[in-house]
């Protein structure tokens, strides 16, 4: 395990603090297309938010950013091949509402992780100084195997968290209820492991990304003269 901890117990704490809500990682500002998406069907219901999410993470954040979350775990150290990563990731964030939201998280978490002495690395200086995007699934890989996290309960972490943020989105937006959030996460535990699964064995070579609603969505968010959610 490429980690600069090795206690199992230290680990599963700091990974509860990384994945907490109220960590401070920049997800919570961004919607992933889905206000725009709320907005264009005002009769969806909580039960087609939470397909709409799921077929988001099954389609277009599992195959690509947890399969680059994965590889990034492994070339934890390895400068040369984490901002090969991002520069992989870059290839397939093709709006600027998909990059903004991809490269401002990662900063974010990198430089909250430094400053609060989670850990540090050439790389996440690289991060916060701008030398390197900075894509979130590569900042999240590569920090958790410095924590110590195992690979697959990193990936698992950042779906679950993606899954929440999102969730948590539509609650802002009033358009679930908390109820409703919590119901669609303990639903969804078995897909996500699955996932995680899927993006740990997932050659990087072969990421994809498919989600045109939401991607569309995203583009027409940019145009909005007023919204809650950066992206």
């Amino acid at each position: 395990m490429p980690a600069t901890g090795t206690d199992p117990d230290a680990a599963l704490a700091l990974w509860m603090q990384l994945h907490d809500s109220a960590f401070p990682a920049g997800r919570m500002v961004h919607s992933q297309g889905l206000e725009q998406w709320l907005a264009d069907r005002p009769d969806a219901d909580h039960d087609a938010v939470a397909a709409a999410v799921l077929a988001y993470l099954a389609n277009s954040y599992a195959p690509l950013d947890a399969t680059v979350c994965a590889a990034s775990w492994r070339s934890a150290g390895d400068d040369t091949a984490l901002t090969g990563l991002d520069a992989l990731t870059a290839s397939y964030k093709l709006f600027d509402n998909a990059r903004t939201a991809s490269e401002s998280a990662g900063r974010q978490l990198a430089s909250v992780s430094r400053q609060v002495g989670l850990a540090d690395s050439r790389y996440l200086r690289a991060v916060t100084d701008s030398d390197t995007p900075g894509h979130c699934a590569v900042v999240e890989g590569s920090l958790q195997a410095l924590l110590g996290i195992p690979m697959r309960v990193a990936v698992l972490g950042a779906l679950r968290s993606t899954l929440a943020s999102m969730l948590s989105a539509a609650i802002r937006l009033g358009r679930i209820g908390p109820l409703h959030s919590q119901r669609t996460q303990a639903r969804s535990v078995a897909l996500l492991v699955e996932l995680a699964h899927q993006a740990c064995a997932r050659d990087v070579n072969e990421v994809w990304s498919v989600a045109p609603a939401l991607e569309i969505s995203g583009m027409r968010h940019e145009t909005r003269s007023a919204r809650l959610f950066t992206t």
